[in-house]
C-alpha cells in the first residue's frame, strides 16, 4: 500500500508540474531523472528435480502367463498363416505376369516367322491341290457292296465306358517355348 500512496503522490506532482508550465511562458528547467536503482542480482532458484516414480511390476499369476503366452502363440500363428497367403498371391500374380510376358514374345517371334511359314504353306496346299485333280482325272473303282450284319444274334450290350479327362497340360515356361521356336 505504501508503494501505492507514492505513487500516487509521484502523479499529482507531475501534473501539477504540468499545469505550472502551462500556466507559465517561461520555460523552467526539467528536473534531472532520477537515476534508476541497479536491480539486485537475481537470485538464482533451483527447481529440485523430479524423481522418477518406479513403477511396479504388474504381478501375473500362472493361469495369466498361461494365457498370455498361448495368446502370442496363437497371433504368431495367424501372422505366419497371413503372410504365408500374401506369398502366395505374389507368386500367382507373378507367374501370371511371367505367362503374359511369354505370349507376347511368342506373338513378336509368331508375326516375324510368318512370311516363311505362309511360303512353305503355300507350297504344301498347291501339291495337295494337284493331286486332287490327279484323282479326280482317273476313273473311281467301284466297291461291291457290304453285306448286312445279321441282326437275330442276342448280343450283350455293355454299358457306355465313360471317357477318360485328359490331364490339363503346364503352360511352357519361356524356356522350353524358345526350344520349340528353334526348331522353326
Amino acid at each position: 500500500m505504501s508503494d501505492d500512496k507514492e505513487l500516487f503522490e509521484e502523479v499529482k506532482l507531475e501534473v501539477k508540474e504540468e499545469k505550472q508550465r502551462e500556466d507559465t511562458p517561461t520555460p523552467t528547467p526539467e528536473p534531472e531523472p532520477e537515476p534508476e536503482p541497479e536491480p539486485e542480482p537475481e537470485k538464482v532458484i533451483e527447481k529440485p528435480k523430479k524423481e522418477k516414480k518406479e513403477r511396479k511390476k504388474r504381478v501375473l499369476t500362472e493361469a495369466q502367463k498361461e494365457q498370455l503366452k498361448a495368446n502370442l502363440a496363437k497371433g504368431r500363428q495367424t501372422s505366419l498363416a497371413n503372410r504365408q497367403k500374401k506369398k502366395k498371391l505374389k507368386d500367382i500374380a507373378k507367374e501370371e505376369r511371367a505367362i503374359e510376358e511369354d505370349t507376347k514374345i511368342f506373338e513378336s517371334l509368331k508375326k516375324k516367322l510368318t512370311g516363311k511359314q505362309l511360303a512353305e504353306e503355300n507350297e504344301k496346299l498347291k501339291a495337295e491341290l494337284a493331286e486332287l485333280k490327279a484323282a479326280k482325272a482317273k476313273p473311281k473303282v467301284e466297291r461291291p457292296p457290304t453285306p448286312t450284319p445279321d441282326v437275330k444274334e442276342n448280343k450283350k450290350v455293355e454299358p457306355p465306358k465313360m471317357p477318360t479327362i485328359p490331364e490339363k497340360k503346364k503352360p511352357l515356361t519361356a524356356r522350353q517355348k524358345m526350344k520349340l521356336l528353334r526348331g522353326l
